[in-house]
């Protein structure tokens, strides 16, 4: 599986990893073990999916948060982009549900938003690759979803 991030999902992990007393300093690790130790047809039909689509699906990942030592049911929320067609993931956004910064859920405005996002970003060639076996380390910072 090759996975992008969006602008927003980059901002997201540098403002809560920015100050660790918070407790989500261990937020990168966590999310690249969570997609490591998920296989790939797992990771399209989880039972957590926001929208479904023929050709891909938006859905909300459990990861704990071991800076915490909390479960995945109060850790982080890793919402993603996935293609049913090719080996494709897009991270669009991570929240914490605990702690100083922590969320019950994001609208459905959001996730609409964060789509559009996602589209614009990939259009424009700024989705940045990574390696989630390298600790979700650049890749690349001109990528695209479609196919040259």
């Amino acid at each position: 599986m090759d996975y992008f991030t969006t602008s927003t999902f980059r901002l997201s992990v540098a403002s809560l990893t920015k100050k660790p007393k918070e407790g989500y300093s261990t937020l990168v690790s966590d999310v690249c073990k969570a997609l490591q130790d998920m296989p790939d047809n797992i990771l399209r039909d989880t039972n957590d999916r926001i929208k479904m689509f023929e050709e891909y699906r938006i859905v909300k990942l459990r990861v704990p948060n071991t800076g915490l030592k909390l479960a995945k049911a109060n850790g982080f929320r890793l919402i993603y982009w996935v293609s049913m067609k090719q080996d494709i993931a897009v991270l669009l956004c991570v929240y914490p549900k605990r702690g100083p910064q922590g969320r019950i859920d994001i609208s459905d405005e959001e996730y609409d938003r964060l789509l559009i996002e996602m589209i614009e970003e990939s259009s424009a060639h700024s989705l940045h690759q990574i390696d989630i076996a390298n600790s979700c380390a650049e890749i690349t910072e001109t990528a695209s979803l479609s196919k040259e």
